[in-house]
Parts: C-alpha cells; structure tokens; sequence
C-alpha cells in the first residue's frame, strides 16, 4: 500500500501543481522522485508532527494541496488538536496520510501500532476519512484527494498486502460500500486492509456449509449509515471484522445501526483487544493473539451464526 500511494502520488505530483508533500522526517528513499521532479515542493518538517500540520493548513488556505505524510500515531494522536482546529474548524484541504495502520508495525510495538486513528479522527467534523482495502484502492483515493474541499485522512497499511480489488472488470466505488462477496447466510462488514483475511475466513467457512456476503466500506467518514441500515435489514447475522480497538470504530458504528433497528438480530464486532501487548510481536501474531486471523474470524462467526439458526428455530417451533 506504502509503494502504491507513492507512485500514484508521483503521477499527481508530476500533473498538479498544487501538489506539495510533508514529511516529519522519515522515508527519504520512498519519495526520491518527487525530489528530482521538484525539490522545492517537498518539505522536511522534522520530528515536529504539530507544526507540520499547521504549515500544512497554512499552505492549502494559499491555493495548495499539501499531502502529510509519517507513521499512523505520529501524524493523528501526537497532532490530534492540530487536525482539529488548523484543518477541520478552518476546512483545510490538506491530506493526511498515516502509514502503517493497525498492527502493520508490529515488531515496533505500541509506540508504532496504529489501533485507535479512526476513532480518535471520527468525531471530527469535515473530515473525509479513507481505509482503502488494497493497494488499488490506495491510488483511487489518492486521485479523489485532487478533487476534494476539505480534510481528509487516508490509512495505509505498510506493504505487501495483496491486491484484490485489481484484476475486477469495474472496480468498487471507494465513496460507496461495496459486496466484495455474495452470500445467503448472513454477512461480515469490513474496513481496511484486513480485507483480505476476512475473504481466507470466509472461504474456511464455505468449507463448512456457511456462506456469508463479505462487505467493505473503504470510506469510513462519512459513514454510509443508510446503506448500513438497509444491508442489516437483508440478514439475520451480522459481524463486524477490524484491525482497530472497538472505541469509535466500525463495529460501534454498525451496533448503533442494529441497536436502533430494534429487530434484534444476531450481532457481533471482532476488533483489537483496548490494552498493550506484553511483547513485540510481528503482524500476523498480534492479529492471532487479539483473535482476528482467519481461524478465529471463521470460529466467531460460525457460532454467531449457528447461535442464530438455532434462535430461528426455536422460534418457529
């Protein structure tokens, strides 16, 4: 995702004046191009994420589109205020790019784990806010961001995260949700690049007899509540799969969408354990350890969705 957003970048950079990329001191190798291209549109801020965002907003209020970029708790926790003032309340069109989003850091422990963004950036008004699921989606919504009025946040993964969306005839419209997976027996609601294991669990639980639809919103602000609505009421079962803690994210999202629905269906959210792991662990094993690898997003649902029929019956007898 990391090597897509760049060269899709470089494309933009090359084509659109307005372009100017920040970084607070990290991955020179990564942004070389843009450097030969026009030096003098890109700007090394240093370890100083606040200020960046505030030089940021001062050059979009000048006609530019600034593109700020550094790793996901560096760039939205330690400036939260800055996005929320200089860019939200004052509407500056400035992306914010945090790479490594999730557990995609994982060696790097907590200081680098970008679990709680999306909830910390949700609740601010303007803001668009973009999980794209694969490294095609990535350059979709790096092109939208050359059309957009306001603020927006784009998270990355890191790298080598697989493409799905790439080889489709008509690819999903990042603005909408989309069914990445038909199914009958309920469906699994998605953000992110996490996609892709959700599709692994899906294809275990087929093996089993389950079919449920696979769902993605790559666009999380602002968020389709009424498609939601409409897609909960198509089925008994739902279950919300995320690389994020639980406060503010997807799942709340989806449980408020249920909640209010008052039909009571069958619901469950897998999201990241709010707490610090004991050790550095790499991505895959922190995913298995908070219960989101395959197997265990197949074993939640399986019961999620048994626990549902079950109910049926009873119900009908």
């Amino acid at each position: 995702m990391r090597d897509a957003f760049f060269s899709e970048l470089n494309s933009l950079f090359r084509h659109d004046r307005r372009v100017v990329f920040l970084t607070g001191d990290l991955g020179y190798k990564l942004f070389d191009q843009l450097k030969e291209f026009d030096p003098a549109r890109v700007i090394n801020c240093g370890i100083r994420e606040a200020a960046m965002i505030g030089y940021a907003a001062g050059l979009a209020k000048s006609g530019l589109l600034p593109f700020v970029y550094s790793i996901t708790p560096f760039v939205t926790l330690r400036c939260l205020e800055q996005i929320k003032i200089d860019l939200c309340y004052n509407t500056a069109n400035v992306v914010v790019v945090g790479v490594g989003g999730g557990f995609a850091y994982g060696p790097n422990g907590p200081t680098h784990h970008g679990i709680d963004d999306v909830g910390a950036l949700s609740c601010l008004p303007r803001l668009t806010l973009w999980t794209p699921c694969d490294p095609h989606e990535v350059r979709l919504c790096v092109r939208a961001a050359a059309t957009l009025d306001r603020p927006a946040y784009l998270r990355l993964g890191r790298n080598k995260e697989p493409n799905i969306f790439a080889s489709l005839k008509q690819t999903p419209d990042i603005a909408k949700p989309a069914v990445v997976r038909e199914g009958r027996d309920g469906v699994i609601v998605t953000s992110g690049f996490i996609l892709h294991t959700v599709l692994k669990a899906a294809d275990a639980l087929a093996l089993q007899g389950i079919y449920p639809a696979v769902v993605r919103i790559t666009t999380f602000r602002p968020f389709p509540a009424e498609y939601a609505r409409l897609l909960t009421a198509q089925f008994g079962t739902v279950m919300t799969v995320e690389e994020h803690i639980a406060n503010g994210g997807l799942g709340m999202e989806i449980a408020r969408v249920v909640a209010e629905s008052g039909d009571g269906r069958h619901f469950r959210m897998l999201t990241i354990p709010a707490e610090f792991p004991d050790a550095c662990y790499d991505r895959d094993t922190l995913l298995a350890r908070s219960g989101l690898d395959a197997d265990a997003i197949a074993t939640a649902y399986h019961g999620l969705f048994r626990t549902q029929e079950t109910a049926k019956t009873d119900r009908d007898d």
